[in-house]
């Protein structure tokens, strides 16, 4: 085995060994660490128990209520004649008893209130769902932000390189005196303009794991390897099929969709307010009294009470008349909100189909374009060597070909997050 094969082992070698102890992260992975981490699904999670917990008070006001009390009270007078002409006896007394109270009937008006909760509680849901959907795309723009980043400085340093090379080989040309000292100082320019650019790419790419671990919401372990790529393509989706599934399944129209709902049942119940109510009540009770002591209640003489309330609304001050305004205009505010959610929604689906689609041409375009410029720098290079070329237009291929590579790149991440937030404008972009 050759010096060569042997270096080359152990580069692979210390390659394998570093990829394995590496913080390797594949996309699916990544996702699943963002929402477990992610303190924003945790809010929308609170909103949803806070909603159910509405809804079951909301209910209780169906339920019959049921109390227990118990009270001791001492009684007293100062001897006077008043005292006498009252009636009032000086003594102790004791009571204990059970109550119960029931709504009968108020023409729907709480029924509507409970119905209108459970309506506002699937809208939150949605919200939950929207959430989740949002921290999944987030995810994974954060995720193939920093592959962008990494492959821009792979190119950039290559271009550093490439520069490098030919400000040697203008040097050993101008020592030869094929090339003018005009040529090694535009290469040293060239060199020096390159590492700029690596300078910058480097301190994006810095940013980009700034972004993928507050994101993620916890620090990511160093070293760190993304398994997943740029390259691919995803099924395609036509524009109408993405817009008949936007409307059926996007959280956000189905959260408006339900709230509208809500909105419709609250004005119901605030128009029922004006009508009569019935209520039921029942109670069990033990007394006892003493004048010298401090009774038990007399629990072998209990006493026991029923009855039904008829409450009839006849003036408020305005409250019910207000209430009924109110629920109108949020009535009103719902159906504007939900028309102008179904204008976003399907002004986002037309414009991801169309970002997809020109990120998928550009791919293609770009991939001739770096296969062009790749052969063009390699035959300014061999014109450079045999004197036919200058220093500038081995200058202008580098960058063509850097710039080439760098609009692929790019055109690769734009298509992965066309579709990613295609996906999600559909709501299909499904949580892990």
């Amino acid at each position: 085995m050759t010096n060569r094969n042997i270096i080359a082992l152990m580069w692979w070698l210390s390659a394998a060994a570093f990829i394995a102890s590496a913080d390797t992260l594949s996309l699916d992975g990544y996702v699943k660490l963002v929402l477990e981490h992610n303190p924003q699904p945790k809010i929308a999670a609170g909103a949803v128990q806070a909603s159910s917990a509405v809804k079951e008070k909301s209910r209780s006001s169906l339920l019959p209520h049921i109390g227990a009390s118990a009270a001791l009270s001492r009684a007293g007078n100062n001897g006077s004649a008043a005292a006498t002409v009252t009636n009032r006896t000086a003594g102790n007394t004791s009571s204990a008893g059970i109550d119960a109270q029931a709504l009968i009937f108020d023409f729907g008006k709480t029924p509507l209130q409970y119905k209108a909760s459970g309506k506002t509680l699937d809208a939150v849901n949605y919200d939950l769902k929207s959430t989740l959907q949002t921290t999944v795309l987030n995810a994974r723009t954060a995720y193939f932000n920093f592959l962008l980043s990494e492959q821009l400085l792979t190119v950039n340093e290559d271009a550093l390189k490439q520069a490098q090379l030919h400000y040697d080989q203008a040097k050993t040309l101008f020592e030869v005196g094929k090339q003018a000292q005009i040529a090694v100082t535009k290469a040293n320019v060239d060199v020096a303009n390159a590492l700029v650019n690596v300078i910058h790419a480097r301190n994006t790419l810095k940013l980009a794991r700034v972004q993928l671990e507050t994101t993620a919401g916890i620090p990511i372990k160093d070293p760190l390897v993304l398994t997943d790529s740029l390259g691919g393509f995803e099924d395609s989706i036509t524009m109408n099929d993405a817009l008949t599934q936007a409307l059926q399944k996007r959280p956000e129209l189905l959260a408006s969709k339900s709230r509208l709902e809500a909105v419709r049942l609250q004005l119901r119940s605030a128009r029922a307010a004006y009508l009569p109510s019935i209520n039921a009540s029942a109670g069990y009770d033990w007394r006892n009294g003493s004048a010298s002591s401090l009774p038990a209640p007399d629990w072998s003489n209990p006493g026991w009470n029923i009855g039904a309330a008829l409450s009839i609304p006849l003036f408020q001050g305005g409250a019910l008349h207000a209430g009924v305004r109110q629920a109108d205009a949020a009535l009103k505010q719902a159906m504007a909100s939900l028309d102008a959610t179904t204008l976003n929604v399907t002004q986002e689906v037309q414009q991801n189909v169309l970002q997809e689609i020109e990120a998928r041409e550009r791919i293609s375009a770009t991939t001739v374009l770096v296969a062009q410029a790749a052969e063009s720098l390699r035959m300014s290079q061999e014109r450079y060597r045999t004197g036919i070329a200058t220093s500038i237009e081995i200058t202008d291929a580098e960058v063509t070909l850097a710039d080439a590579r760098s609009s692929h790149v790019q055109a690769q991440f734009d298509y992965r997050v066309a579709h990613a937030k295609l996906l999600s404008a559909i709501g299909a972009l499904h949580e892990y």
